[in-house]
């Protein structure tokens, strides 16, 4: 499903469509550190975008965006909890986008529809105790597929925007 969103991503970029097209690249799935001190890789980001701007005036290799990738069905309490530990925290503990002032995370709808996938997750987060980091409706993109939560850091840095894309895959979605 990865492999499917990172190849559509890059082919919007190539279609000529968008005035910022040639502003990005999407890069395959990598080998991450979470930090310089860590010396082998522990983790493995889904998709990582660079700004080529960024990369030329400042020659920063790692990634200036990542977007990690999860399944979801709001009905699955196991995905929910997975949504949040694999993914959201791993933004929330610096280890994806430590500098990072956003994060980005897209929801594989494997049934259901965007509003019963967030009402799964943010069950989730008021049973552990969280209901302030409840995801919402976007108020940057208006559509029903776009999401957004603030999460505090467990590392010494500000708060992270997460922004939330929840991806139908079924036709009813």
């Amino acid at each position: 499903m990865t492999e499917r969103l990172r190849d559509g991503m890059r082919q919007a970029l190539t279609s000529g469509t968008l005035a910022w097209g040639k502003s990005f690249i999407v890069a395959l799935g990598m080998e991450s550190r979470s930090t310089p001190d860590v010396m082998t890789p522990d983790g493995r980001t889904d998709i990582p975008l660079y700004v080529v701007e960024v990369f030329l005036r400042y020659a920063e290799h790692d990634p200036h965006a990542i977007i990690e990738c999860k399944r979801l069905d709001g009905s699955n309490t196991y995905l929910c909890r997975e949504y949040v530990i694999e993914g959201v925290d791993r933004f929330r503990s610096g280890k994806y986008a430590e500098n990072h002032a956003s994060g980005f995370m897209a929801g594989y709808l494997l049934s259901g529809d965007a509003l019963s996938a967030a009402a799964g997750v943010n069950a989730y987060l008021g049973r552990v105790e969280r209901a302030d980091e409840q995801i919402v409706l976007s108020p940057v993109v208006e559509h029903p597929a776009f999401w957004r939560s603030e999460h505090a850091r467990t590392v010494e840095r500000p708060a992270i925007a997460i922004h939330h894309a929840l991806l139908g895959l079924t036709a009813g979605s």
